[in-house]
């Protein structure tokens, strides 16, 4: 996954960086690498978010990547970008299951597997993911609160602690501000489930992965810890659990 405030042009090589991702990102239990189960790229046009592209093929076979990337050099700054390739633990590769999800206002993305959860949500999925149900139950706390972040944190403590899962890693966004979460189950995969901040002259941007420097200062989003990066890249760190 990646999430970028920017302010000026897109840094198209961390883009390209999650393309190669799909192909060669570590898998923990898999001999086969990369994360070959689809693509989204989700930005901001007049507040509201849109696909700059998704697909359920993998994102270093697909020419629509292509065509995607060539689409976000003329996105208005400032503005947010949220991808993801994905590596599919629960869920065929089909398109009603590829990430980032928007429902409403927002998108959301998400690395994990949460079991057994079926919550009651205002919507009804399109496809057969645990992420795209969070992404759902997200949707509506943000509808109830009007504000992400206290969205977010109503999901975390009164939802996702009820519930067995490998991780719950999230990137989320309602054009104004990007947020970021870290929490994982077992600490033997902590390197697994990483979530990082680079801080660059123009950008914030948020990964799991990555095979690029940070050409700027780079972090770690401690487990439990919720990241809010705003568009001026003023960024706020609070812990949740």
């Amino acid at each position: 996954m990646l999430g970028v405030v920017f302010r000026g042009v897109f840094p198209l090589d961390r883009l390209a960086d999650l393309r190669r991702l799909s192909q060669v990102g570590r898998i923990p239990g898999y001999e086969e690498l990369g994360h070959r189960d689809g693509w989204g790229i989700v930005s901001f046009r007049d507040g509201n978010p849109r696909y700059i592209g998704r697909s359920p093929r993998p994102a270093f076979l697909d020419p629509s990547f292509d065509s995607a990337e060539e689409a976000i050099p003329d996105i208005a700054a400032p503005n947010i970008l949220v991808a993801h390739v994905r590596a599919a633990s629960k869920g065929t590769a089909t398109l009603p299951n590829t990430h980032p999800f928007i429902i409403g206002q927002m998108v959301l993305g998400h690395n994990g597997t949460i079991e057994d959860f079926f919550p009651e949500t205002s919507r009804k999925a399109k496809g057969e993911t645990d992420s795209e149900r969070l992404a759902l139950l997200v949707a509506d706390r943000f509808e109830e609160k009007g504000d992400l972040r206290d969205a977010m944190k109503s999901v975390i403590r009164e939802e996702l602690s009820a519930h067995e899962f490998s991780s719950a890693i999230m990137l989320t966004s309602d054009g104004k501000r990007l947020l970021g979460y870290r929490d994982f189950a077992k600490e033997e995969m902590a390197d697994y489930y990483d979530l990082r901040i680079c801080k660059g002259s123009d950008f914030v941007a948020l990964y799991q992965q990555t095979l690029l420097e940070c050409e700027g200062s780079e972090s770690r989003v401690k487990k439990g810890e919720l990241v809010t990066v705003a568009l001026d890249l003023k960024v706020e760190r609070a812990m949740v659990i």
